[in-house]
């Protein structure tokens, strides 16, 4: 009788031990530390517009105009981890781009922002990469300043 409570007593504590660590495993898989450097996941051109998916790698984001600037300087240097342009041929003459805080925002889709650049002038031949000061960014659909 004693030795059966005994192996009952054992017999929870392993399992108490193996429910401990599959949690503390899930756990760090969903709390993984994120770079916080924006990367591009997805990139296709239809014509000369350039159409992004962006993950911003940042749980929480202050200031949208702040990391639109910032994706369009890693648009224009062609800096993305991921993802390399080839402006050789022909350079994008306007930018659309999603963005999303994280990977498991992108993968339940859901979006951060919209951001545009695109020539302040109407079928002007401006690309990004050589006429930067021919160009507005706008962040859901407002200008940017």
């Amino acid at each position: 009788m004693k030795k059966q409570r005994i192996k009952g007593i054992v017999l929870v504590v392993v399992c108490f031990i193996c429910v401990l660590c599959i949690c503390s495993g899930f756990y760090r898989v969903q709390s993984k530390e994120l770079s916080e450097i924006p990367d591009a996941v997805n990139s296709t051109r239809f014509n000369t517009t350039e159409h992004l998916t962006v993950v911003a790698n940042q749980e929480e984001i202050a200031d949208k105009k702040e990391l639109a600037k910032q994706i369009i300087k890693m648009c224009r240097e062609n800096s993305f981890q991921s993802i390399k342009f080839s402006y050789d041929m022909v350079c994008p003459t306007e930018l659309q781009i999603n963005v999303y805080k994280t990977e498991n925002d992108f993968n339940d889709n859901k979006q951060f922002c919209e951001i545009a650049y695109l020539s302040d002038e109407e079928n002007g031949e401006y690309d990004i990469i050589h006429n930067p000061e021919k160009f507005i960014l706008y962040v859901d659909g407002e200008k940017v300043e």
